[in-house]
């Protein structure tokens, strides 16, 4: 990488202001083809993801059109950032992804838009947490070489960073009611295998104590079994 590239991290460190972020983004990615862009959220809940806009350097059109008529609700490049950790473009999508029936009117917007590539950037947090840093073209690119993917990798994910920090996103969505510390204990023994039994051996307490304390973290978790207890405060960040 080029000095001048990496010298992009601090001044992305350095923004105050989204706009300018937005605009430091844009001129960044502009060399490589890419006209547009937009990085958003989705933000987990008890209800399912919240979308989250941080900044969109797109037509007018596409914010009214896409986020009032909520297009993420039908966006396979969504759906597919979820199942993905590295970066794809629109054309590695669709040759593995056929187009959708019900796809077929926000890609109709996007023909309007005058959208004809992309490169996406999925980021992961905990809970569930998914960052988007939509990377668009008006015209067809040429898959990008490999120094150049990495390139958009790192850059997409300190602008992420530093949007989410800038509005002050937690990535973790907060417990529904918080786990006492026994009922953290006794979840993380669980978590390792131990019987109610074993469990109250190692923490000095009865079985029948340590049922009492799982079964008040199912309850305060909203889940039905153990295993899903265990996998719920895992991803809430309270292993």
């Amino acid at each position: 990488m080029t000095t001048l590239r990496w010298n992009i991290a601090g001044d992305i460190e350095a923004c105050t202001d989204m706009a300018a972020l937005a605009a430091l983004f844009a001129e960044a990615i502009a060399p490589c083809g890419y006209t547009n862009s937009a990085i958003s959220a989705y933000l987990p809940t008890d209800k399912g993801p919240v979308p989250h806009l941080f900044f969109a350097n797109t037509p007018e059109s596409w914010r009214r059109d896409y986020l009032e008529r909520n297009m993420s609700a039908i966006d396979s490049i969504i759906s597919e950032s979820r199942r993905r950790i590295a970066p794809f473009t629109w054309t590695e999508l669709r040759a593995v992804v056929p187009l959708p029936d019900e796809e077929l009117p926000l890609r109709a917007l996007v023909n309007e838009w005058g959208l004809k590539d992309g490169f996406v950037v999925p980021i992961h947090g905990p809970g569930g947490y998914l960052g988007v840093a939509s990377l668009v073209s008006s015209r067809e690119l040429p898959p990008p070489p490999a120094e150049r993917r990495t390139w958009l990798h790192m850059l997409s994910f300190l602008t992420h960073e530093r949007c989410r920090v800038l509005e002050g996103v937690d990535p973790r969505s907060p417990l529904p009611e918080p786990l006492s510390v026994r009922e953290r204990d006794c979840l993380r023994w669980v978590a390792a295998g131990k019987s109610d039994w074993e469990i109250g051996r190692i923490l000095g307490i009865a079985p029948t104590t340590v049922k009492f304390h799982v079964d008040r973290a199912r309850n305060k978790l909203g889940v039905h079994s153990r295993a899903q207890a265990v996998a719920r405060l895992f991803l809430w960040g309270g292993s």
